[in-house]
């Protein structure tokens, strides 16, 4: 493999290790890859109609990876000529509709790649799963074990593309060979969605390369199963080794410190050696500032940012010659450029109130490293509220407010929840559908904990369909003023307005299959406006009055084969509206 520090262009990046701390970047070919079957190419562009069972259409010559196996080339699986081992690992790829393969860590573990669209119940063998384990000795119905269906089913439609990202810890071995630590999961996302949480694999999983485990292997994806295309692979090792501190002494000033200049002419009244910063204890029943002093041991050379807190107190970090100049609350966050070897490091820790909890929050963390905690509190000092979910049995349609990615808060909006798993958001000031997702409903924690900032947020794989700082009604110039709402059925709300040309209804329909919604707009009086439909920078016509926005995810279906979805000077996907409008979008 020809490393090339180059940008990465439009096409399949594998990103791999020249530096144990960072990202490195080349441009991946099928050479890179051993001996590839010829059911995989390298195409300009792949795209798939939802309709159709196993099928992805290609154009051009280009660097994104499309498998099409067939009777006269049969798929087979691609294997990486590099291995790893400790990595995160991001992939963007497509399914064709009933498709079927599977991303093998180091050869042997498997999160499966499937169209696993309109899913409610996710199992391990559905998309973001870790298949099961295999062992032919089991009875009937019992040889398959240990699989882990994902949390929810956050997947996209057979031909949109989307990311899977994986956090992964490798088996340990001794020296002389013996397995001292399993493998571990330590996240899987599916499209921005965490599906799967620290996970340890006891072995490998079923239809592994080989059926012992090792410390290093190669990346493997599925090619026998059915259609599949990548358009980028990145993967970062992650073994950069953990800093340690040593050394450590603190001294106890006792009283009440919000400045470090207090600290002039004071006398300690504890001072002792320490093994780790959890044996912090100042033997003072009053208020105080401790301070820690020591050496922090670097092992590789790297950008290392310190993360300190101290519950209802301050704290301060100083490393190498500097000083600390002010204690501060809340989150302490230091990045420093360390060489490897040992730095002196020097943690401040005032309890400025006789009820503030024991010892302090600190951990490390660097480019190629796992998080590594350092420091925790004494006792349970969890300030987090146990989560609060929208039942939608209980409350189908919530009223909330919604934050928005570049305009802050919309106030007046309201969010519908279906049987079949799917969701959308609506902006009653404007009549704009705002977003749709597909998985579980909303979490109204932040809407209700504490004292509230009446925000629910989606607990899905989220899709903004006008997430700008536009807010202009839909109407364009035409006034707009809302007139409440109807609840219809299940997933059906139909929303009213008037405008200065007379009534509108706007009636969305989420659909009982799973796909997407249907929209249907009607009003009385004016000319032919144009609503905005989402956000996008390109429309392909895939049959039929039926279309792909690659960019916004999604697949727009117009009811009236004579009306054409165009793109405006705003970077959104316009339709015409006189009387009556009717269209599908599919996610």
């Amino acid at each position: 493999m020809n490393f090339n520090p180059g940008k990465i262009g439009f096409g399949l990046a594998l990103i791999v290790g020249v530096t144990q701390s960072s990202w490195a970047q080349t441009t991946v070919r099928l050479s890179d890859f051993k001996d590839p079957s010829k059911s995989w190419k390298e195409v300009g562009q792949v795209w798939a109609d939802p309709s159709l069972p196993n099928s992805l259409f290609t154009d051009g010559q280009g660097s994104v990876l499309v498998n099409l196996p067939d009777k006269k080339n049969p798929g087979k699986d691609l294997v990486s000529t590099e291995s790893y081992g400790d990595l995160e690992l991001k992939l963007e790829y497509m399914m064709a509709q009933g498709s079927n393969s599977g991303l093998y860590l180091q050869g042997q573990y498997e999160i499966q790649l499937l169209d696993s669209w309109t899913k409610i119940s996710p199992k391990a063998g559905d998309n973001g799963g870790i298949y099961e384990r295999w062992d032919e000795a089991r009875p009937d119905g019992q040889k398959g074990y240990e699989g882990y269906a994902p949390r929810q089913n956050a997947s996209k439609a057979p031909g949109l593309w989307q990311i899977l990202e994986v956090g992964f810890q490798a088996p340990k071995f001794s020296a002389s060979g013996e397995k001292i630590q399993n493998a571990r999961i330590r996240f899987v996302r599916l499209n921005g969605v965490t599906v799967q949480e620290d996970i340890e694999l006891q072995g490998p999983t079923r239809g592994s390369l080989r059926s012992v485990e090792v410390a290093r292997g190669p990346i493997r994806i599925q090619g026998d199963h059915g259609p599949i295309a990548i358009k980028s692979l990145e993967i970062k090792p992650m073994d950069t080794q953990a800093p340690s501190l040593a050394n450590l002494t603190m001294e106890v000033y006792s009283g009440s410190f919000a400045d470090l200049n207090e600290l002039a002419g004071k006398t300690p009244v504890n001072k002792k050696s320490l093994h780790s910063l959890n044996e912090l204890s100042t033997g003072v029943t009053g208020t105080s500032l401790t301070k820690v002093q020591g050496t922090i041991q670097i092992v590789q050379a790297g950008n290392y940012t310190l993360d300190m807190a101290v519950p209802n107190g301050f704290g301060a970090i100083s490393i190498g010659s500097e000083s600390a100049s002010s204690l501060s609350s809340g989150r302490i966050r230091v990045e420093k450029n360390l060489s490897a070897g040992s730095h002196p490091i020097t943690f401040f820790v005032s309890k400025p109130r006789d009820w503030t909890t024991q010892g302090f929050s600190l951990q490390i963390q660097e480019n190629g490293l796992w998080p590594v905690q350092l420091s925790q509190p004494a006792g349970n000092t969890q300030t987090d509220s146990d989560p609060i979910w929208v039942d939608t049995d209980q409350t189908p349609v919530l009223r909330s407010f919604i934050e928005m990615p570049d305009r802050g808060k919309i106030s007046h909006a309201v969010s519908v929840s279906s049987k079949a798993g799917i969701h959308f958001s609506y902006d009653l000031s404007t009549g704009r559908l705002i977003r749709v997702w597909r998985g579980l409903f909303l979490d109204a924690t932040p809407m209700w904990n504490n004292r509230g900032n009446g925000v629910s947020r989606p607990l899905g794989n989220l899709t903004y369909l006008n997430s700008s700082s536009k807010s202009d009604p839909i109407t364009g110039t035409d006034s707009f003023t809302p007139k409440g709402y109807q609840i219809i059925g299940d997933g059906q709300v139909r929303f009213l307005a008037t405008t200065a040309t007379g009534e509108l209804t706007d009636q969305v329909q989420l659909l009982a299959d799973g796909k997407g919604l249907t929209r249907t707009l009607k009003r009385t009086g004016g000319s032919s406006i144009e609503v905005p439909v989402l956000e996008g920078k390109s429309i392909k016509q895939i049959r039929e009055n039926f279309y792909w926005i690659e960019d916004a995810g999604l697949y727009l279906q117009v009811g009236d084969k004579s009306v054409k979805p165009t793109l405006n000077s705003q970077g959104q996907v316009v339709l015409p509206f006189s009387s009556e409008l009717t269209y599908t979008l599919l996610f």
